[in-house]
C-alpha cells in the first residue's frame, strides 16, 4: 500500500569555515495516510531540519541536501521543479513553526496573511479567501473571529497567534501538517488546548500530523508511532506503545528515566551522563556509544543500523535484546 510519506536515507549537510555539520544523516521514516508520527530527540538532533528538507526550505548555501528521497504521494519531492514544490508546500504539505510571533508578518493583519496563503494556493478571490478565513478563525476557536481578523499579531496573545498558524495552515486542507514543537512557548493550559484542536481538526480534515517535540509528554498523548532522533540520526521507531511501554535503545531508556515523575523518592532526577556530539565532529561507530554505559569495542567502531526490536520497533543497537535495563543505572 503506497504511504502518504516515505523519508529514505535523507541526508542534510550544513557547511562552513569550520567544516561540514552533518545536521541529518541518513534518516528514514514513513507516515500512513491518517496517521501521527512523533519525532522525538534533544536540541540539535535534526528533528526540525529532517522535516524543512522533506519542503526543501533549507537555505542553500551553506546547507545542502546531500543525498536521500523524499516521496509524497509515490513522487520523490527533491526531484521535482521549484515552481512545482512551491504548488505543494503550503497546500498539499503546510506547517505549523516554533514560535508564531516571528513566523507571523507582523506588519500585515492576521486575516491578510491567512487570505495571501489562500489566493496563492487555491486561485480564488480575495472575498472568497476572506470568507475562508473567517471559517477557519472559527473553527480553530479563535473568540470574536471577525475582529480578529482585522488584528495585528502583536495584539494578539501566544495562545491565539498559535491559532491562527494553525488556522492558516490547515486554510487550503493539506494532506500532511508538520508541527514544529507547536506549544513549547506556551503555558500548560493552552498546550493541552492545542493538542486537543489538532487532534479534532485531524479527523475533520482527515490528514496525517507529523509532531516535532523534545516533550515526551506531548508525544505520549497525540502520537500514533513514534521516531527516536539522536545525532542526526534514528535511533528508535516503532508504534507509541512499544516506544513508551518497552524501550529498546538505551538512550531511548534513559529518556524515559529522565522524566519527573510523582512520587519520585530520589535526590536528584536522572540525567544521561555526557553531552550530545557536534555535528561537525560525530564519534565513530554508535553515535551513542560515549555517553553508553554498555558500549564495547564494537560500538566504538562500527555504526549500526536499524535492526527489528520487540514487538513492532526497529532498534540501532548492537546490543538490542541482549542486556537488562538495570545495567544502565
Amino acid at each position: 500500500m503506497l504511504k502518504l510519506l516515505e523519508v529514505k536515507d535523507l541526508r542534510t549537510y550544513f557547511h562552513s569555515d569550520d567544516g561540514t555539520a552533518r545536521a541529518v544523516d541518513g534518516v528514514s521514516f514513513e507516515v500512513d495516510k491518517d496517521e501521527t508520527l512523533g519525532i522525538v530527540g534533544e536540541s540539535g538532533c535534526g528533528k526540525t531540519v529532517s522535516c524543512l528538507s522533506i519542503l526543501r526550505l533549507i537555505p542553500i548555501p551553506p546547507g545542502e541536501i546531500a543525498g536521500g528521497e523524499v516521496y509524497f504521494n509515490g513522487v520523490d519531492l527533491l526531484q521535482l521543479p521549484e515552481d512545482q514544490m512551491r504548488r505543494i508546500r503550503g497546500n498539499d504539505i503546510a506547517m505549523i513553526f516554533q514560535e508564531p510571533m516571528t513566523s507571523l508578518n507582523p506588519v500585515f493583519t492576521c486575516g491578510d496573511q491567512v487570505v495571501e496563503a489562500v489566493t496563492l494556493h487555491q486561485k480564488v478571490s480575495v472575498e472568497t479567501a476572506r470568507e475562508r478565513a473567517l471559517e477557519m478563525f472559527k473553527l480553530v476557536g479563535i473568540p470574536d473571529p471577525e475582529r480578529r481578523l482585522d488584528e495585528y499579531p502583536h495584539q494578539l496573545s501566544g495562545g491565539l497567534r498559535q491559532r491562527v498558524m494553525i488556522a492558516m495552515a490547515l486554510s487550503c486542507h493539506p494532506s500532511l501538517l508538520i508541527c514544529d514543537e507547536p506549544t513549547t512557548a506556551l503555558d500548560v493550559t493552552i498546550q493541552a488546548q492545542i493538542l486537543a484542536l489538532l487532534r479534532r481538526l485531524q479527523k475533520e480534515f482527515g490528514m496525517a500530523i507529523i509532531m516535532i517535540t523534545h516533550d515526551l509528554g506531548v508525544i505520549a498523548e497525540i502520537a500514533d508511532r513514534v521516531v527516536v532522533m539522536y545525532a542526526g540520526k534514528v535511533v528508535e521507531a516503532g508504534t507509541a506503545r512499544d516506544v513508551f511501554h518497552n524501550p529498546q535503545h538505551p538512550y531511548s531508556i534513559g529518556l524515559q528515566h529522565a522524566i519527573p515523575r510523582m512520587g519520585l523518592q530520589k535526590d536528584r532526577l536522572y540525567q544521561i551522563e555526557g553531552v550530545v556530539p557536534s555535528p561537525l565532529e560525530f564519534p565513530s561507530g554508535c553515535k551513542f556509544h560515549p555517553r553508553c554505559p554498555i558500549a564495547d569495542d564494537n560500538c566504538r567502531e562500527n555504526e549500526p543500523e536499524l535492526m527489528p526490536g520487540a514487538g513492532e520497533s526497529l532498534v540501532s543497537c548492537w546490543k538490542v535484546g541482549k542486556f537488562a535495563v538495570e545495567e544502565l543505572f
